[in-house]
């Protein structure tokens, strides 16, 4: 099975995609779409819309596993900006015919750090060795591989199965 985690964001939309073999994830690419502030939202979001289609074009994700909404933004209108960016990306799916699953960005780090408070360097840290890698620079990839990490743990989990 191929999963795509996203942490969508309107400044930087991270994505990683990992293959499924058991227990093992393997990862098969990370990266950002970047938007620019100085840009009208319609076209930053047609910008994340268009390059998350072409990596679910380009690699064929079998399910895709986004970050929820936070419960605690500081105020609502970060909430509803975020909510349009996770709305351009569950498009983007939706349009592939992938289905889409949702995970707090709490539970994604409790399943992978040991702890739902992590922070994002102990969640780099994490993931880059949960993947055998040297290391993850960026934190919106490592918590979109996180998310998709997360994603691959709880549909193997028997306790997800028995629903």
């Amino acid at each position: 099975m191929r999963i795509i985690g996203v942490d969508p964001g309107l400044v930087n939309t991270g994505y990683g995609v990992i293959d499924v073999n058991g227990r093992s994830h393997v990862p098969v690419e990370g990266g950002i779409s970047k938007t620019k502030a100085a840009d009208s939202l319609e076209f930053r979001l047609a910008a994340i819309y268009h390059d998350i289609r072409e990596v679910l074009e380009e690699l064929r994700p079998n399910a895709m596993a986004v970050e929820d909404l936070h419960v605690r933004y500081r105020n609502v209108k970060t909430a509803i900006i975020m909510g349009h960016a996770r709305g351009v990306v569950v498009l983007a799916a939706g349009e592939a015919g992938i289905p889409v699953f949702h995970y707090q960005p709490t539970q994604a780090k409790n399943l992978v750090t040991g702890s739902g408070r992590a922070g994002k360097e102990q969640v780099q840290r994490a993931v880059a060795v949960h993947l055998g890698l040297p290391d993850i620079k960026d934190e919106h990839v490592a918590d979109a591989f996180s998310i998709a990490i997360c994603h691959a743990m709880m549909s193997n989990s028997p306790v997800a199965n028995a629903s």
